[in-house]
């Protein structure tokens, strides 16, 4: 009983905790927006480059961010395949708008390869565990369907 109350309070917390932060980042994502529109007439492309690029980029992670937010509300959670996705693009991005350091090109295309490799052997193992699962369903038709024609025929 204590232990349910407990849960119950827990998600409760939870759900509070994950509206307050969906809320603001929608905030700061309409402000990039904001600002964004405002580069759009005053800015000069030519010396401001990297800084609306950055500026783009980092509106397009609060975008994801409160997508995920979403999620968790719509499906009471947050699957780790979106996480990994986030960060593969998140780390894409950012090799878009830092690129002047050749080391840290290699090291982020490194990671960016290692999390690709990670997404791939999390999805085999996903579908492998699923087949699995089945194998086993349909290994217990087959005994069930088996048995209830060897009784049928037993009683005959």
């Amino acid at each position: 009983m204590k232990n349910n109350h407990l849960e119950k309070s827990y998600n409760v917390v939870l759900g509070a905790g994950m509206l307050v932060l969906g809320i603001i980042m929608f905030g700061f994502f309409l402000k990039d927006v904001w600002q964004l529109a405002q580069l759009l007439w005053t800015a000069n492309l030519t010396d401001n480059f990297y800084a609306i690029t950055r500026l783009i980029l980092e509106t397009f992670l609060f975008f994801e961010f409160v997508v995920l937010t979403q999620e968790y509300f719509l499906k009471n959670h947050i699957s780790l395949e979106n996480f990994m996705y986030i960060g593969i693009t998140a780390m894409l991005r950012n090799l878009l708008v830092y690129h002047d350091d050749t080391i840290g090109i290699l090291i982020q295309s490194v990671a960016i390869g290692l999390m690709i490799l990670v997404l791939i052997a999390y999805r085999w193992s996903r579908r492998h565990l699923a087949d699995l699962e089945h194998q086993e369903e349909r290994t217990e038709y087959i005994f069930a369907e088996e048995h209830a024609i060897s009784k049928k025929i037993d009683n005959d």
